[in-house]
């Protein structure tokens, strides 16, 4: 009679008489040294790969020959979430940009452009502002240095009993462009709300 077993370290399936009950034999694949079985012991052993096989990871421990779900790991997709998500709150933030609203040029007439400067000089809504060649800056006939002067007076003059919402600013063509923007911003952080501003003629 022939009995047939499994080597209990690599499966592999062997048969011997049953004269050799009991004695060792070297298994030709994984040359482990094993002990012939009895036909009962032989019954009751499973074999190795069978039990591999019906648990398909360590861990996870199979009751009842029933399937196990395959269990995925979201740790990292979760972090991948989150970066995109900052990715995309960083990058979809729009500037926000400071302008100064000028109103248009005007169409040419045949009466001469110049002639509105003076005019407006003396309307009481609208505060004077002249910038000289050497970018000196005069408000109301009286000269004022650095930025911060300038909005103290333009301030002082905005809580006159009129309270004057315009600015006209009378620039020499010498006058530097920053000088000019700056008494703009200034003009624009105290309220004012219209703004004109004309060139003058260069006087030798």
């Amino acid at each position: 009679m022939t009995i047939s077993f499994a080597c209990p370290i690599c499966g592999k399936k062997l048969s011997a008489p049953e004269s050799l009950v009991g004695s060792e034999r070297t298994c030709p694949k994984c040359r482990a040294k094993i002990k012939v079985p009895t036909a009962e012991q032989a019954a009751r052993r499973k074999p190795a790969s069978d039990s591999h096989a019906s648990s398909p990871h360590g861990l996870l421990n199979s009751s009842g020959g029933e399937h196990e779900e395959d269990l995925i790991d979201m740790t990292a997709m979760v972090d991948i979430v989150f970066f995109l998500l900052i990715f995309f709150m960083v990058t979809s933030l729009s500037a926000v940009e400071s302008v100064i609203g000028l109103p248009q040029p005007q169409k040419k007439t045949s009466a001469p452009v110049s002639q509105a400067a003076p005019d407006m000089a003396n309307d009481p809504s609208f505060v004077a502002v002249t910038i000289e060649a050497d970018d000196t800056v005069w408000v109301e006939d009286e000269q004022v240095f650095g930025s911060q002067s300038l909005r103290v007076k333009l301030r002082d003059l905005r809580n006159r009993d009129f309270q004057p919402t315009g600015m006209m600013i009378t620039c020499n063509p010498k006058a530097s462009h920053g000088t000019a923007v700056m008494v703009l911003d200034s003009g624009a952080d105290v309220g004012m709300e219209d703004m004109r501003l004309a060139v003058t003629d260069a006087v030798e």
